[in-house]
């Protein structure tokens, strides 16, 4: 039998913070999170969703043992900026046990409806600065940072409770990113014009981080706006999201394009910290929460995003921070490169991927159905 509670309690909090554990077999190329980021997600004091947001949790159990875990999320926001009444749900993880998914699946249903929604869709982490979607392919492939790894089974477990897919993503990876000469990515034309726009690409100020990510945001706010799902970042949902990586990021990896002292570009890029995490197993109590402080603390590298403004997109100027980052990376002694996905119907932004020599490393997608 199969039963379901919804998390109320820090006990339950607890339980469903240790669901994965129990389903990732030791072998797995699966990195556990942080728990206090997963508990974060919970808090409807700390975290800023819930100031305009509701959610709800429910850990599945079959005779005992938690089997099964969703977090149901209902987002007003979207409602006004996309006009459909889409729910979602996320932290979804589950045992190879259809009963189990659907009963989960089903519960984030019923606070779909019970919001007024018409759509159940995810896995989606409640923000667009979160993971989204479950792996359907590359399931050998080890997650960088900030990607999603999921088992096998959740395709078969989704669609057996009525989900479909809605939205399919890539990610991508270089493992001789320092092999790479910079200057094949750019024309000669591409240079010319953007020497007459008075384009320039830095990093960002190391004692200026935190005002310099305010700006990542805002630039990133214009730039997808109109784009499947986005729903712009709150300064307070960003912070959420940046604040614990502040002390960490390499600096040199951040990098902002500018015409005339105003940011047009970004890539933001982070060391590959899951080497280190999979040691960490959970706990920032861990002795090898020390390597994150070491520079570099690894050789590896991930490109959380990059956006261009739509005025701009016809200059170049994307590869023109490809090409700034791949400088930036053989500076810093980093070998490889991911990035953690791009939409398949972004043809743009994958060609930009297979310019830096990646690979396709795993097949991501979204599922949806009605409620």
């Amino acid at each position: 039998m199969i039963t379901l509670r919804p998390v109320c309690t820090r006990r339950e909090r607890q339980a469903f913070v240790r669901v994965a554990r129990a389903i990732y077999p030791p072998a797995s190329p699966w990195v556990r999170p942080l728990d206090r980021i997963v508990l974060g997600a919970l808090d409807t004091r700390r975290n800023p969703f819930y100031r305009s947001g509701t959610g709800q949790a429910f850990v599945a159990y079959r005779e005992g043992p938690p089997v099964g875990r969703i977090l149901a999320h209902v987002w007003p926001r979207h409602h006004r900026l996309h006009g459909e009444r889409v729910a979602y749900f996320g932290y979804f993880e589950c045992a190879d046990d259809p009963e189990a998914a659907r009963g989960l699946l089903d519960a984030a249903a019923e606070v779909a409806r019970a919001a007024g929604c018409r759509i159940l869709r995810g896995p989606f982490n409640m923000t667009a600065a979160q993971e989204m979607g479950v792996v359907t392919g590359g399931f050998e492939e080890p997650p960088s940072i900030d990607m999603v790894y999921t088992p096998a089974w959740y395709p078969a477990l989704l669609k057996e409770a009525g989900l479909r897919p809605c939205f399919r993503m890539r990610t991508w990876g270089n493992d001789a990113i320092g092999d790479m000469d910079p200057d094949v990515l750019l024309s000669p034309h591409q240079r010319e014009r953007q020497a007459a726009a008075g384009l320039q690409v830095r990093a960002i100020r190391p004692r200026q981080r935190r005002a310099e990510l305010e700006a990542v945001r805002e630039l990133v706010n214009v730039a997808f706006l109109g784009n499947w799902g986005f729903v712009p970042i709150t300064p307070e949902e960003w912070a959420w999201q940046v604040d614990a990586l502040l002390p960490l990021l390499d600096p040199e990896l951040v990098l902002l394009a500018e015409v005339r002292g105003v940011p047009v570009g970004v890539t933001l890029t982070v060391p590959d910290f899951n080497r280190i995490l999979r040691r960490m197993n959970g706990s920032l109590l861990h002795p090898a929460a020390l390597s994150l402080l070491r520079r570099p603390c690894t050789d590896a590298a991930t490109v959380i995003l990059f956006a261009v403004r739509k005025p701009y997109q016809g200059l170049g100027v994307s590869r023109r921070l490809n090409a700034e980052l791949v400088r930036a990376l053989r500076r810093g002694g980093y070998r490889r490169l991911t990035i953690t996905w791009i939409a398949e119907e972004n043809a743009a932004s994958r060609a930009q991927a297979e310019a830096l020599g990646m690979r396709s490393l795993h097949d991501l997608a979204m599922y949806e159905r009605e409620v």
